[in-house]
C-alpha cells in the first residue's frame, strides 16, 4: 500500500508540473532500492549434513543447528562429522519434513530391492559409543555398530564392512514383511558370538536426511547421523526411511 501511495503521488505532481521530467540523478525511492549483499562470515561447527544442489552447510554447535551458504570449492573436502571453519552467509532454516510418530509400535517392511555394497578401509576414529568412520576408497563412511568399538577398532587398522540399505514403509502393528520389528531410529546390537573375532553386527532403521549426487546417503540415528554410499541414489529421497544392516570386521 505504501509503494501504490508514492505512486500515486509522484502522477499528481507530474501532473501540476506539467512538463516536469525525471532525470537519471534522481533519487530512487525506497522500493526501487537495491538491497545491500549479506555479507560473507567464517562459521565453525561440525559437519551434520550438506546439498550440494544449494551449496549450504548444516554445521551443529553447542546443541545448535544452522545453515550456511557457502562456495562450491568449500563443499569438495566436507566430511561428515568434520569439524571445520568456513566462510560464507548463513542461510534461512530449511522446511523439514513433518514425521508423524503414532501411539502404537510400528513394523518396517521391506518396500523394493535391497542393495548390497562392500568396501575396505582403514579406520579413522572409533569410540566407546560404537561410531566407526572409515576412509575407503569412495570417500569417507560412518558407521554405527556396538559399543566399545574403539576397543576392537584401532585407527589405521584396515576393515572390511559389508553394508545392506533396504528401503522400508513404517506401517503400524506387527504387519508382515521381511524386516525385524523396530522403531523409526531403532537399532540392535550385538558383538561376534565367538569372542575372538572383532566382529559387529547392527541394523538400524533410520529416516534419510541427505542424498547426495556422489552417492553418499545420510541416514539418522540414535547417536546421529551415518553415512553410507550406494550405486544408485536416485532411488532414495529425503524423509524416507531405510533399514542398514551393517557388519564390521578385519580385514583379511
Amino acid at each position: 500500500m505504501k509503494t501504490a501511495a508514492a505512486i500515486t503521488t509522484v502522477a499528481a505532481l507530474l501532473l501540476l508540473a506539467g512538463c516536469a521530467t525525471y532525470t537519471a540523478s534522481s533519487p530512487a525511492t525506497p522500493s526501487t532500492a537495491a538491497a545491500p549483499a549479506a555479507p560473507v562470515e567464517t562459521f565453525k561447527g561440525e559437519v551434520w549434513t550438506w546439498d550440494e544442489r544449494e551449496n549450504t552447510v548444516t554445521l551443529y554447535k553447542d546443541g545448535q543447528q544452522f545453515r550456511v551458504l557457502v562456495s562450491p570449492d568449500q563443499m569438495r573436502t566436507l566430511q561428515l562429522h568434520q569439524n571445520v571453519t568456513l566462510r560464507g552467509q548463513l542461510a534461512p532454516p530449511a522446511a523439514l519434513p513433518q514425521v508423524v510418530v503414532p501411539a502404537q509400535p510400528m513394523t518396517p517392511v521391506a518396500r523394493g530391492d535391497a542393495e548390497k555394497i562392500e568396501l575396505t578401509g582403514a579406520v579413522a576414529t572409533a569410540d566407546p559409543s560404537g561410531r566407526v568412520s572409515i576412509t575407503s576408497g569412495r570417500g569417507p563412511v560412518h558407521l554405527w555398530v556396538a559399543s566399545g568399538a574403539d576397543q576392537r577398532f584401532h585407527p589405521g587398522s584396515q576393515v572390511r564392512a559389508v553394508v545392506t540399505i533396504q528401503p522400508v514403509a513404517m506401517v503400524p502393528g506387527t504387519a508382515g514383511g521381511t524386516s525385524p520389528s523396530a522403531s523409526p531410529g531403532s537399532d540392535t546390537l550385538t558383538t561376534s558370538p565367538s569372542g575372538n573375532t572383532a566382529e559387529d553386527y547392527s541394523v538400524v532403521v533410520g529416516r534419510i536426511i541427505g542424498v547426495n549426487p556422489n552417492g553418499s546417503l545420510v541416514i539418522e540415528s540414535p547417536t546421529g547421523p551415518i553415512q553410507v554410499w550406494v550405486a544408485a541414489p536416485d532411488r532414495y529421497h529425503v524423509s524416507d526411511f531405510v533399514q542398514v544392516r551393517t557388519s564390521l570386521q578385519p580385514a583379511q
